[in-house]
């Protein structure tokens, strides 16, 4: 069964934005065969969410030792390469692996006394960095949750730097972990499935 997403266009896009959708979104329908995504959408920011949690599941399946197949493989290729840190990455004191592109969208980052809105200005393979974002110490693990059409993406991460905003914080935030996606449904398909299941029992 395909499930189309509709992402809403809530920022305006990087312009490397919708290359690297456009360079990911065949080999994300390839490996993972129920999404479809309307052309017309693949330029804004919040399909590189779905682009993060496919390479961030991937690595994680490694880590397990369950093995990728070939079009796996080649999709983490893929995406390595498009994220490819630019030359003023390199040059940071840290090394960053990957580049972040620039985005907004909303979303909750959960933590210990934390389940606050934020905003995430920049994302990327490795992690990202939200604005509008509550105090979260060097090493402190919190949940970031993005909802985008009927998907809920929640991504672990650690807090890596904080630069104080005025009247709240920007903080960068490095992903570990494996994510989770979770599909809403309405209630009448909740209702189709279980009669389904009555049916074949």
């Amino acid at each position: 069964m395909c499930v189309a997403v509709v992402i809403p266009v809530l920022e305006t896009p990087h312009p490397a934005s919708g290359a690297v959708a456009q360079r990911v979104v065949a080999l994300i329908s390839r490996v993972n065969r129920h999404l479809t995504v309307a052309p017309t959408l693949l330029i804004v920011g919040s399909m590189l969410v779905e682009v993060v949690y496919q390479y961030r599941a991937l690595l994680g399946k490694c880590d397990l030792g369950l093995g990728l197949d070939w079009d796996e493989i080649e999709l983490v290729t893929m995406i390595e390469a498009t994220f490819a840190p630019s030359s003023d990455d390199r040059r940071m004191k840290t090394g960053r692996r990957f580049r972040r592109e620039r985005v907004l969208l909303p979303a909750i980052i959960r933590g210990d006394r934390i389940n606050d809105r934020i905003e995430v200005c920049e994302l990327g393979p490795g992690g990202l960095v939200a604005q509008a974002a509550p105090f979260i110490a060097h090493g402190e693990r919190i949940e970031i949750v993005i909802d985008v059409g009927d998907r809920s993406y929640r991504f672990a991460a650690d807090g890596v730097w904080m630069k104080d905003d005025v009247t709240d914080y920007r903080v960068g935030l490095r992903f570990v972990g494996i994510p989770v996606c979770l599909h809403r449904g309405t209630p009448g398909e909740k209702t189709d499935v279980l009669e389904r299941i009555s049916a074949a029992a």
